[in-house]
């Protein structure tokens, strides 16, 4: 398993770890992860004819966007095991909190980005038995955008959440100067991303909003014109803490190492 091989170096960036095997919640959580890829390998069919193929082709870059996204929440819970070796009864908690919305939210994600990749406007129409209809029906987008925004504050919310509960517990594992630095750091960084999720309920209520009269498409061009602007505010603070981690990191790295205590 990939997580086996990672599990033989030891980290790089300055930060201990704390765990080197494999525990029982892990393991569910790796089981869990690739039930997730499978479920989005299944829900593609095999094309009959080069037609489905073409057609089946046009939604391979969702299937990428989707994976990419699924490995990196994988990644992330893996280096936070890893750090921390927490498993108590909050993190494992939390973590079963974390692959609910995994496996709940996995298609709905697929779903989505296909429709943005391919239709962005999402008026697109397709084929069934009672003719050709909406893909998207006009009164569901607000739907489709909150559920977007909820599985994606949800995810963040429960890695903010287990960074909170390992800062509570840095005296019993013993952090250094840098590991609290870069706890409190991953708890800021992961707020920032929630109030980006947070950002798509604004764009699911600019769907519900009437656009029909000049005083409502100027209401709804003032409302998406803040949410650009706050959107920007957001990006340019994560930037700012990536270079703050970069610098407190690069002066740790820099320091002599120091002798553990007798």
């Amino acid at each position: 398993m990939l997580r086996d091989k990672l599990m033989h170096h030891e980290a790089i960036d300055g930060f201990r770890w704390r765990s080197k095997e494999i525990a029982r919640v892990e393991g569910f959580s790796d089981a869990v992860f690739g039930f997730a890829v499978t479920l989005l390998i299944i829900s593609l069919e095999v094309p009959h004819t080069s037609t489905e193929l073409l057609h089946m082709m046009r939604g391979f870059v969702s299937f990428v966007i989707t994976f990419i996204m699924l490995a990196g929440m994988w990644y992330a819970q893996f280096t936070f095991f890893r750090r921390y070796g927490l498993e108590d009864r909050v993190t494992v908690v939390l973590n079963l909190v974390l692959l609910f919305t995994v496996l709940f939210f996995v298609y709905p994600l697929k779903f989505l980005f296909g429709m943005m990749i391919t239709d962005f406007r999402m008026k697109a129409m397709v084929e069934t038995a009672h003719g050709l209809v909406p893909a998207v029906l006009p009164e569901h987008k607000k739907w489709i955008f909150m559920i977007f925004a909820l599985g994606y504050v949800a995810v963040f919310s429960v890695f903010a959440l287990l960074y909170r509960h390992a800062y509570k517990q840095r005296d019993r594992l013993g952090l250094n100067e840098f590991e609290v630095f870069e706890t409190k750091h991953s708890i800021k960084r992961m707020v920032v991303v929630i109030f980006v999720g947070v950002s798509y309920f604004v764009v699911a209520l600019l769907e519900s909003l009437p656009h029909n009269t000049p005083a409502e498409k100027r209401v709804v061009l003032i409302t998406s014109a803040i949410t650009f602007a706050i959107f920007g505010g957001l990006v340019l603070m994560m930037l700012r803490l990536t270079r703050e981690r970069r610098r407190v990191k690069k002066e740790w790295l820099a320091r002599p190492p120091t002798e553990p205590p007798s």
